[in-house]
């Protein structure tokens, strides 16, 4: 799995993951995921996800629906298929276990997600330093694990060439 992070909000993730996908797409099955994790005190960043009270949380197998939801976007760059994972904080794990089965075996993953790094470890993380905002307190405990921060000045990436990204033996790979 190659996850994407960043710093901020509205940084560029679904541009970068669809761009990876664009890519690889054509010689291999990608699957592209968007984990957004719902915190208590973080409410109006998300308006429209918020899940019944009973439900810990929903996954979504995504079909074009014409929103420009970041799912759409990478289903149109060229995934197989897309999920959109809204979990409550406390439940990512679980989530997690709950989707994995549900993804083609053979397919290449490409994920949104911050709050997955704290309890996955994906082959390649990439996180997106938005040089225009401040850092976000849910991510200063995940920058250090970053393999790889690309810079966003908030209209494109900055320093990345997305040809250091590879496949091999089965798994995402930076190539040296």
């Amino acid at each position: 799995m190659i996850m994407i992070g960043a710093t901020a909000r509205q940084s560029g993730k679904t541009e970068l993951a669809s761009c990876i996908i664009k890519k690889f797409c054509k010689k291999e099955k990608i699957t592209g995921i968007k984990v957004t994790t719902l915190h208590e005190d973080d409410a109006s960043f998300h308006r429209s996800m918020n899940l019944p009270s009973d439900e810990k949380f929903i996954i979504e197998k995504s079909t074009i629906q014409g929103k420009n939801k970041s799912t759409d976007r990478m289903f149109v760059a060229g995934a197989i298929e897309t999920y959109w994972v809204h979990s409550k904080a406390g439940f990512l794990n679980d989530a997690l276990q709950q989707l994995l089965p549900l993804i083609d075996k053979n397919s290449f993953m490409v994920c949104e997600s911050n709050s997955l790094r704290k309890i996955a470890k994906p082959d390649v993380f990439i996180m997106i330093k938005n040089l225009n905002d401040n850092i976000k307190n849910s991510v200063s405990d995940i920058l250090e694990f970053a393999d790889l921060t690309v810079n966003f000045n908030g209209k494109e990436r900055i320093d990345f060439d997305l040809n250091i990204l590879k496949i091999d033996n089965g798994k995402w790979i930076i190539k040296k």
